[in-house]
């Protein structure tokens, strides 16, 4: 029998478990590890004595090793949701549609869109559009919406151009001239007196005044498409509204 840091055990080797454990080493005191395990602490200079990892530090370091891994895309094969508001859709309702993440997956989202298709035939009925994220905090029970209507950065766009009304809200006349879109507007071109020419261009998680990083969903967390009727009810024509995003599957590393 050799003597150990907590008494006798027989020779030959044995894993060390948290239950043997039963006071705290001296100082600078390594134990004979030997092939049985490897150390996974720190040296505290402060106190002279070697203490546990914390947890944190792990997590922290396999959340940026998932990312490393690329396992497959997310694109509008995996990542879009259509919500379809019918005619008579009365004033005040919300349609919705989710887009969640599968089993087994982490998922590292950096664009994303909302595109209110073209209704030619629509006559009435103004529709707003946003998306709500399961993973953020919960705001009265529900799931956070991503966009504040407050913020002016946040508008939809039609043709090169902020909808009338600004915010989040598209007016009947403009689902029918065309797409709208939650798409940014950017400098594009020269100026040309007192014209800038802009494009628009597809948002993305990773800007400064979005998350300014990729969004991390993991399984079962969900993105929900929100579409709202204002005004008047819808009538003359359906209208379809997407939600889509773009990035890639990571491995899974952190639960």
């Amino acid at each position: 029998m050799t003597k150990g840091l907590v008494g006798p055990r027989p020779k030959g080797p044995r894993p060390y478990g948290p239950q043997q454990v039963i006071i705290q080493p001296p100082k600078g005191y390594v134990p004979p590890l030997r092939n049985e395990l490897l150390p996974i602490g720190v040296y505290d200079t402060a106190s002279g004595y070697w203490v546990g990892l914390p947890i944190e530090a792990l997590v922290d370091a396999l959340v940026w090793a998932e990312k490393q891994h690329t396992l497959d895309k997310v694109d509008t094969r995996n990542g879009e949701v259509k919500v379809t508001v019918p005619i008579g859709t009365a004033i005040g309702a919300t349609k919705t549609g989710e887009i969640e993440v599968p089993d087994g997956e982490v998922w590292y989202l950096c664009e994303h869109e909302i595109c209110i298709e073209q209704a030619a035939g629509l006559t009435a009925g103004d529709l707003g559009a946003n998306f709500a994220v399961s993973s953020f905090p919960k705001v009265d029970t529900a799931d956070k919406l991503y966009y504040d209507t407050a913020d002016p950065q946040v508008y939809l766009t039609t043709l090169g151009a902020i909808v009338a009304g600004g915010g989040l809200a598209a007016t009947q006349a403009e689902i029918v001239a065309g797409n709208v879109y939650d798409h940014r507007l950017v400098i594009a071109g020269a100026i040309a007196g007192p014209t800038v020419v802009k494009s628009d261009v597809k948002r993305d998680f990773r800007d400064g005044d979005e998350l300014n990083t990729e969004l991390r969903l993991v399984a079962g967390d969900k993105l929900t498409l929100q579409v709202t009727v204002y005004t008047a009810i819808t009538a003359g024509a359906a209208v379809d509204v997407y939600l889509r995003i773009w990035g890639r599957v990571g491995k899974v590393l952190v639960p």
